[in-house]
This record gives structure tokens, C-alpha cells and sequence, in this order.
């Protein structure tokens, strides 16, 4: 897969659609050392300073546009098994299963302890041939930066969820460049596999990308509020169902969580 850096860039989603049309139907890889305007959901500003891993891989689409709905979330999983690996690195068994445990909150974040350290945003392209249909999977890592950064508001927007590095969070410096070969290199495994196989997998290949989003879901238990396009609802969060849909269990019943996100804070 063709790699294109740029030491600062606006936002490498921006610049992978640049990129995009111009090697059409290929995969790349398209990352920054650092970003000015770089993106979240719905359009909210992400900080992109130095020691962060800020990239974004260009996913030719070799299925029809709707079967990647669940893209993100098969992404995750790509993201938290590199975050395992590269927490685990270096340390004996026994201190290995003692380390934090990155969980996956629905629909495109990881956590450690509690705190955000990575964001994904998965985005569609449609072009005038089927060949150039492309999903833009762009990943954040917080990865060795002054922690001082994240607990300041961005451009007077409000702190919308606790966040850490992964450095901080596994109690050593942790280089960029590992989080990004190892991270473009489990995604691009998760997306093969999700094309392959979808998100619940047939049974003969166990564990499906369902089975480990399940395992590694985060607040399963807890009272949430989910801000859904036709308001907000709370209740219990109880699991995934197949088609990777937030089942919370709420004062009607257990409802299919399909677009919106969690209020970051815990109830």
C-alpha cells in the first residue's frame, strides 16, 4: 500500500480524497506529522499536535456502498488490537495481563481506563464509476504529547469527554511511528475480513469482528444516554446485536442504537 506523508496538513481525510482521485482504485496510506483542522464527528474540531498518530487509509470499495455501514466499528477492533499489542510490548505475561485493557466505545472510539485516546472517522465517496467508490477510515491516536493539551478546551468548545495518551496510559513512551504500522496494519486486517466475512463472521472461523467488538465493549452494564437523531434516550447498555447496532435497554424496552453517538459523560 502506497504511503504519502505530509509533515503538516489541514486534515489527512481531506487530503486522502485530494489523493484518492488521483491514484483512483488504489489503497493508500496517507498520514501527518501533524494537523491543523483536523476532524471528529459531526464536523467537531480534533487536536492534532505533534506526537500524535493522525492518519487516514483510502479503502477502495469492492462491495456495494450500503455494505459498509458497520466500516467503523470493524475498524475499531482493528485499532484496539494494535493498542493491545503495543501496550503489551516489552512486558512479561504476568504484567501483560495486569496492563490496561482498551475497550471500544460505540460507534468509533477507544478508551483506556475511561479515557479517550483514539478517534475513528469513517467517510464514503461516491464517484462517477463504481471503481472510484472509496471509504476514508481516518484515525487520531493520542500517542506521546503533553497530557496539559487534552484537558484544555478547543476553540471554546466544552470538554466533551476525558482523554489520555497512549504513553500516559501505559506508563512509557510509546513511538509514533509503531502506533502507525501497527495500527494501518490491523485495520487493513479487520477491513479484509469485514469484506470477506461481514461483521458476524459464519461459525467455522470463530472469533468473528462481532465477538471481539462484544468482548471489548465499553460501559456494558452502565446507564448511558444515547443522542440519537430523534433526541436523547438513556438506559442500560447490554451488548451489540448482528448488525453492530448499541442495544440499550431503556423505560420502553431494549432499542437498537443505529446512528448518533454516546453523551461522554457517565450518568
Amino acid at each position: 500500500m502506497r504511503r504519502i506523508h505530509f509533515d503538516v496538513t489541514d486534515s489527512t481525510n481531506t487530503q486522502a480524497r485530494a489523493l484518492a482521485a488521483a491514484h483512483p482504485g488504489e489503497r493508500l496510506l496517507v498520514t501527518a506529522a501533524e494537523q491543523t483542522a483536523g476532524r471528529g464527528r459531526q464536523g467537531r474540531q480534533w487536536l492534532s499536535p505533534r506526537g500524535g498518530a493522525w492518519l487516514t487509509i483510502v479503502w477502495p470499495m469492492r462491495l456495494a456502498p450500503g455494505s459498509y455501514r458497520a466500516a467503523s466499528l470493524a475498524a475499531a477492533v482493528g485499532v484496539r488490537r494494535a493498542l493491545v499489542e503495543l501496550i503489551a510490548r516489552g512486558m512479561p505475561p504476568e504484567a501483560a495481563a495486569l496492563a490496561p485493557r482498551p475497550l471500544i466505545k460505540w460507534p468509533n472510539d477507544v478508551l483506556i481506563d475511561g479515557a479517550k485516546v483514539v478517534g475513528i472517522l469513517c467517510e464514503q465517496s461516491l464517484g462517477n464509476a463504481a471503481q472510484n467508490n472509496a471509504i476514508y477510515v481516518g484515525i487520531g491516536a493520542n500517542v506521546a504529547f503533553d497530557q496539559m493539551l487534552l484537558d484544555q478546551p478547543t476553540r471554546g468548545e466544552a470538554l466533551r469527554h476525558r482523554a489520555t495518551t497512549l504513553s500516559s496510559a501505559a506508563g512509557r513512551e510509546i513511538e509514533v511511528e509503531d502506533v502507525i504500522e501497527l495500527v494501518s496494519h490491523e485495520v487493513i486486517g479487520a477491513l479484509e475480513r469485514y469484506e470477506a466475512l461481514g461483521l458476524a463472521g459464519i461459525i467455522a472461523e470463530p472469533p468473528s469482528l462481532l465477538d471481539e467488538l462484544r468482548g471489548a465493549l465499553a460501559y456494558v452494564g452502565q446507564r448511558r444516554t444515547w443522542l440519537s437523531p430523534r433526541g436523547e434516550i438513556s438506559g442500560r447498555i447490554i451488548g451489540i446485536d448482528d448488525d453492530g447496532r448499541l442495544l440499550l435497554d431503556g423505560e420502553s424496552g431494549v432499542i437498537a442504537c443505529d446512528a448518533g453517538e454516546l453523551a461522554g459523560d457517565e450518568l
